[in-house]
């Protein structure tokens, strides 16, 4: 009897330790949505616009672009030789240089100029787009 006592008792326990498990509840782990990541548009680089009153350093060039208000210029030296060197380079890229000779005493290098503001600020655009090493081409504005 003693035995069947210990069996009975055994199969008792066995019996609430399983059901001990089955009722407790398994949590599944919490679903967590994700937001897509997007990355921000890039800003606008920003234009710089000097306005000031400048000379042409040749009467050709004078003639082709003196009627113009806006310069997109690329390159602005102290040293007339360098701002010459420069323009050997431009040409080498297609671009047809003319120096202005600033009012502050800056040999300044446009490749364009225009009569309306909108398209020389997009053809900056297209000069930082197109050729990196010109991240920095400007607007001048000639001071009447």
């Amino acid at each position: 009897m003693k035995q069947i006592f210990i069996l009975v008792l055994s199969v008792s326990m066995l019996m609430v330790a399983c059901r001990s498990q089955e009722m407790v509840p398994v949590e599944e782990p919490p679903v967590i949505e994700e937001t897509p990541v997007t990355e921000p548009e890039p800003e606008p680089e920003e234009i710089r616009v000097v306005e000031e009153s400048f000379t042409f350093d040749r009467t050709e060039d004078e003639a082709r672009h003196d009627a113009n208000t806006y310069f997109v210029i690329v390159g602005s030296f102290i040293h007339r030789d360098n701002a010459e060197r420069f323009m050997g380079t431009l040409r080498g890229q297609g671009f047809s240089p003319v120096i202005l000779m600033s009012e502050t005493g800056f040999h300044r290098v446009s490749v364009d100029s225009y009569d309306l503001e909108v398209p020389a600020r997009n053809r900056i655009r297209s000069i930082r787009n197109n050729y990196p090493e010109y991240h920095d081409t400007w607007l001048l504005i000639r001071k009447q």
